[in-house]
């Protein structure tokens, strides 16, 4: 587990350097307050500061055996790989039933749910979204095949 943490806050402070160093090609201010870069500067300082904490947490403590993965790991990877998914439909389902159909394999994955209470939260979010939305709050949301 210290390697994967090691390797995870060595990732996060790469991320966070990186987007230090990007955040400087825009301008920090702009005519009438914070400009473009002024986010992005920040966000990235506070990963930097973030990372740093938890690599020095993890260089302070003298674990000798322990695994490399955590009991989480597979489910963890299982909801990147939800995601990754969901992502690649969302142009062909539209956001209405992608999202919905992502929070019910997401409840089936996660928490164990039945298939039927899955099936009914998915149809009913899918409604609900599209109504809610869609018509209610006349927001276009990107449709897909069903054209929702």
């Amino acid at each position: 587990m210290k390697i994967a943490d090691l390797v995870g806050g060595l990732a996060v402070l790469l991320l966070g350097i990186a987007i230090v160093f990007f955040s400087y090609q825009l301008p920090y201010e702009s005519e009438y307050g914070p400009g473009p870069g002024f986010l992005p500067l920040w966000l990235g300082i506070v990963l930097i500061g973030s990372a740093v904490f938890v690599l020095l947490n993890i260089l302070r403590k003298h674990v000798k055996a322990d695994t490399f993965l955590k009991p989480g790991t597979k489910q963890s990877a299982m909801m990147f790989i939800l995601i990754f998914i969901s992502f690649l439909l969302l142009p062909l389902l539209g956001f209405a039933v992608g999202l919905a159909f992502f929070c019910g394999l997401t409840m089936r994955v996660m928490g164990k749910h039945s298939w039927m209470a899955c099936s009914f939260t998915t149809v009913g979010l899918a409604i609900g979204i599209h109504f809610v939305f869609g018509q209610w709050l006349n927001i276009p949301l990107p449709g897909g095949v069903v054209g929702w």
